[in-house]
């Protein structure tokens, strides 16, 4: 009888997957309804390109992760570079956000408040924190 716990990764990609798939698909079809929280009307089509790009990115690591979920072998093997490949684009993310709060202009970031870049970074950090756990505190999970 083993004395770990079964790891709980495989559903931890599975709902993070599909959160991001949702998200994604939130910012390519309806950017208008994210951005609304940050950035002030009329949302530059600047910001709305952005959004959309972004959320391309969002949908396709949303299917990466589903398919890392699986039960199959090679899912398993690839749980590991996926989880390191979606830490990696939204750890990039929020350092790009933080340096554009502290060093930026930020009176018009293509539409974007200094308050919208905080609700953005709010957003990411928690995911980011927590990958971070995973991949260093967790490695045994993979």
């Amino acid at each position: 009888m083993s004395t770990h716990t079964a790891s709980p990764l495989r559903s931890l990609i599975l709902v993070e997957g599909i959160m991001k798939l949702a998200g994604g698909l939130v910012f390519i079809i309806s950017p208008q309804t994210p951005l609304s929280v940050a950035v002030a009307a009329p949302i530059p089509p600047s910001a709305l390109l952005l959004s959309r790009l972004l959320g391309t990115q969002t949908f396709t690591l949303g299917i990466s992760m589903l398919l890392a979920s699986t039960k199959a072998p090679k899912a398993a093997a690839s749980r590991r570079i996926v989880y390191w490949t979606v830490f990696a684009r939204d750890a990039t993310l929020v350092t790009v956000l933080a340096l554009q709060l502290w060093f930026g202009d930020n009176t018009n970031v293509l539409g974007f408040s200094p308050k919208g870049l905080r609700s953005w970074l709010a957003e990411l950090i928690p995911f980011c924190l927590g990958h971070l756990w995973i991949l260093t505190a967790k490695p045994h999970w993979f």
